[in-house]
């Protein structure tokens, strides 16, 4: 019973400590679609899904200039009575797509970039690793954490940039939208 607290408590920080990050640093949209979406989720689902198919899309400004795999982050600690270990889960950009500019009478839009990004090899090993230590028998804690970085030396944005990130945990499943249309202007 314990360690289905312990994994319950995994997928949820590692899905809401992005979505509490952002929210207490700026107004951000949050849908509430995606908030009763993760509300039925169950213990274990996070370490049954195949990582595989785990695909995550950001969406910018296309003015902006933004490396998603280097402001992207996902990691998690470890802790046990052996110490503290961190785990990376580095992504992979797939593909990335310009949507151009729509104006109307109703609905503007500027140019966005849609990056789609992947777990690298090296995050789908830790993700194993960890789910191999979770059956162990050893008392564990276990904190996951997701984040965006806007370091000045990698990306460029201005008041006007807005950010979007939409998690898919299987091939077939459609996206959910985490952050919905974030204006970037506080980040720094």
């Amino acid at each position: 019973m314990k360690y289905s607290r312990l994994v319950f408590t995994l997928l949820f920080t590692l899905l809401f400590t992005l979505l509490f990050t952002l929210l207490t640093t700026a107004c951000s949209s949050v849908p509430l679609s995606t908030m009763m979406h993760f509300s039925g989720a169950k213990p274990d689902d996070f370490f049954l899904v195949d990582p595989l198919g785990i695909t995550v899309k950001v969406t910018i400004n296309s003015e902006a200039t933004f490396d998603p795999v280097a402001s992207v982050t996902l990691s998690a600690i470890v802790e046990d009575e052996m110490g503290q270990r961190t785990f990376t889960f580095p992504l992979e950009q797939t593909s990335v797509d310009k949507l151009p500019a729509e104006s109307g009478y109703f609905f503007s839009r500027p140019a966005m970039d849609i990056f789609i990004l992947k777990l690298s090899g090296q995050a789908i090993k830790n993700l194993a690793m960890i789910n191999h230590e979770r059956k162990s028998a050893n008392k564990k804690s276990v904190g996951l954490s997701a984040g965006v970085s806007f370091s000045k030396d990698v990306n460029r944005v201005d008041e006007n940039t807005v950010l979007s990130i939409a998690l898919k945990l299987t091939e077939k499943d459609d996206f959910i939208v985490l952050i919905d249309n974030w204006l970037v202007q506080d980040a720094h």
